[in-house]
């Protein structure tokens, strides 16, 4: 089985290649993902892929730039990065702090944290 880490790796890679289908598949059934400074979670695969489908709608580009990343060795890989985003004629860099709870090679639990002013 990969590890942690590698499925977190795996994760952003298909987030910059756009594949929503395959970020839907690094998800356990009863996920959840809150970016915190934008309210409460999206909890269950249903919800999440609503807000991602969302999302992907408006970006013709994503580049996720992990620059640190950390393993617990019991579950938790945290990673400090920039998400570079074309949204039409915006492009956006977002410094992003990530936490990543895992569960038998799926994630469970996924928060973003950052600065809603890079979005200004």
């Amino acid at each position: 089985m990969a590890s942690n880490t590698e499925i977190i790796d795996g994760f952003m890679a298909a987030w910059n290649s756009l594949d929503i289908d395959a970020v839907m598949a690094h998800f356990t059934d009863d996920a959840s993902y809150a970016n915190v400074p934008m309210g409460p979670p999206h909890v269950g695969k249903t919800l999440i892929r609503e807000f991602i489908d969302g999302f992907m709608a408006t970006t013709t580009e994503i580049n996720f730039i992990v620059h640190h990343q950390v393993d617990d060795g019991r579950g938790v890989v945290m990673n400090e990065r920039t998400d570079i985003l074309q949204m039409g004629e915006k492009r956006i860099e977002l410094p992003v702090m990530g936490v990543f709870e895992l569960v038998d090679g799926k994630i469970s639990a996924w928060r973003d944290y950052f600065d809603m002013g890079g979005f200004a």
